[in-house]
């Protein structure tokens, strides 16, 4: 297959010492406690190892000036305050201790450029199949086929710490569809063809709410991105679905039931205690990782709708990003996770908004399919971030500043391609 215009595919040593870290570092979260902590670890330290050396030899001190490093200090900036003001100091150290591995990740994306896109899609099209594999095997034999792990009750958690964590399917989902897009088409039919039932079947068993919302918001996003085939597998994808709540009807009820009266939630509570701790501590927040060391004390202090009874004892997030964000690092965190997030998905969507309509050749074409992807994956974080993500779980952490390396990048691409499209043609 020929390689893509986006692709560079004379890779020197420390690229290549980067980009297996970067993509060796997903798969081990894919693959889940298979990897020793030791590898897993080995594999962070690739990245910084590949950063630095990268830096090191660079010979074009442009590409250093280049470098996005104003949402790493506007950040940094942002979650300061709820470290030195933190009710709980070795949580909020524990908490925030991967926050470097996430800018070392997003400033090695962003170094790499386009060099690294099809890798890593590819790579996110193996995580997604591993992740969906295991969960199937999981439901039908109890325990994992590679992970070791087994169903949390009869809620189907994969290779993932707990079911809500399949969560990463629905934001990995449209990165692997350019994997595949990448891939022959004939390889590409039949990964597609066994990947749609097998993410449909193991976000359906993981009886995550949470997770269903992000597959739905991602399928019908990307059935309006796509045509043909698309729209095909997400139909059948829904169909299969369908065949499942058949079968475990008690189970669909019981879960819908929960969505449709959210004074049954246990998030209620959750979510009015992280409100009260905000209001308590607004400039500083309570601290990076201490919600559960305070929630006990504020959910007896919040007024709870009569016949409510909140969640009791050691709950370690908020079930809410925005309200975790604005409870744990108070405003400074809550405008600088906003006002990084906020612009880079403007950005992506402008310069989709722009490409509409121009003449498109293979760099121009693949470009903007890497833009609404990436819009897509934004757009199941934001929806899903309503109702369980956490900066608590490090994985989390990692998607968030891959997804935002990979927008950066992706858009300097299009900014570069924007400048050479305007400038005079050289005179004949």
């Amino acid at each position: 297959m020929k390689p893509s215009v986006l692709e560079n595919t004379q890779l020197n040593v420390p690229d290549r010492v980067l980009l297996i870290g970067i993509t060796s570092s997903l798969l081990a979260i894919a693959i889940g406690p298979l990897v020793p902590d030791f590898l897993r670890g080995g594999t962070l330290v690739l990245i910084a190892i590949g950063l630095i050396w990268r830096v090191a030899v660079t010979k074009n001190p442009r590409t250093l000036q280049n470098l996005p490093f104003w949402p790493l200090l506007i950040v940094t900036v942002g979650v300061l305050p709820s470290l030195l003001n933190s009710t709980n100091v070795v949580a909020s150290q524990e908490t925030l201790s991967f926050l470097p591995i996430g800018f070392a990740l997003f400033l090695g994306i962003c170094i790499e450029g386009r060099s690294g896109y099809r890798i890593i899609a590819l790579t996110a099209l193996a995580a997604v199949f591993l992740i969906s594999i295991e969960g199937v095997f999981q439901y039908f034999f109890t325990n994992g086929s590679f992970s070791g792990r087994s169903m949390a009750g009869n809620r189907v958690r994969s290779s993932m710490p707990h079911p809500n964590d399949i969560a990463i399917i629905p934001m990995l989902l449209p990165i692997a569809v350019v994997g595949i897009r990448s891939i022959p088409r004939r390889i590409a039919l039949t990964i597609g063809s066994a990947l749609v039932p097998l993410v449909v079947f193991t976000v359906a068993t993981s009886w995550s709410r949470n997770t269903w919302i992000g597959l739905l918001v991602t399928s019908l996003a990307l059935a309006v991105w796509k045509s043909g085939l698309i729209r095909i597998a997400v139909v059948t994808g829904f169909i299969l679905a369908v065949g499942i709540v058949v079968l475990n009807m008690a189970d669909i009820q019981n879960r819908l039931i929960s969505l449709a009266d959210p004074t049954n939630d246990g998030r209620i509570g959750l979510w009015l205690a992280a409100m009260t701790m905000f209001i308590d501590h607004p400039f500083t927040g309570i601290g990076a990782g201490t919600f559960g060391y305070e929630y006990p004390t504020y959910v007896a202090m919040v007024s709870l709708p009569t016949g409510y009874v909140a969640e009791s004892g050691f709950i370690p997030w908020a079930h809410n990003v925005y309200l975790e964000i604005l409870a744990e690092y108070g405003i400074p965190g809550f405008l600088a996770y906003a006002i990084v997030t906020t612009w880079i998905i403007g950005k992506l969507g402008l310069l989709a908004v722009r490409s509409r309509g121009t003449t498109e050749d293979e760099n121009t074409s693949q470009a903007a399919q890497w833009r609404l992807a990436l819009l897509i994956s934004w757009l199941a974080v934001l929806v899903m971030a309503m109702f369980d993500l956490t900066f608590y779980k490090h994985w989390v952490v990692y998607i968030y500043w891959m997804l935002l390396g990979l927008s950066f990048s992706v858009c300097a691409h299009g900014q570069a391609q924007k400048l050479r499209s305007e400038m005079p043609s050289p005179p004949g």
